[in-house]
């Protein structure tokens, strides 16, 4: 995964009754090459940006009828799960489309339950 991730706002679809699979898969604005270059995973938000959906994106096409939004195919992804319940590192605005991106978004990744540190490298003389 690259340096941004897709993130969009379903609280009003919610409250209109869809399941957030459901809102988060239709009707968002984003650029062309942000979906070429970035559109590999999605995650689904609500009021303060908490996460309650992550999803990966196994396709993306525009809807002609919607102004050229996108609808996308999304399935469960498993190795987001973890983020459910977690406030995203969002970028500041009231667009309900968003792209996080930069050290927010490594720090928030890297706080991932199941990861790791990086092994401490003890020099020969140390052990």
């Amino acid at each position: 995964m690259g340096g941004f991730m897709l993130a969009v706002d379903v609280r009003q679809s919610l409250r209109g009754g869809e399941t957030v699979r459901e809102a988060a898969a239709r009707w968002w604005r984003f650029g062309e090459q942000t979906i070429a270059d970035h559109g590999d995973f999605l995650l689904a938000f609500v009021d303060g940006g908490v996460c309650v959906g992550a999803f990966e994106i196994r396709s993306a096409v525009t809807d002609p009828e919607a102004g050229g939004k996108y609808v996308f195919d999304l399935a469960p992804a498993d190795r987001f799960q973890w983020a459910l319940g977690q406030r995203l590192p969002l970028p500041p605005g009231r667009n309900p489309a968003r792209i996080m991106t930069g050290a927010a978004l490594r720090e928030f990744l890297d706080a991932a339950p199941h990861r790791t540190p990086a092994p401490v490298q003890v020099p020969e003389g140390e052990r």
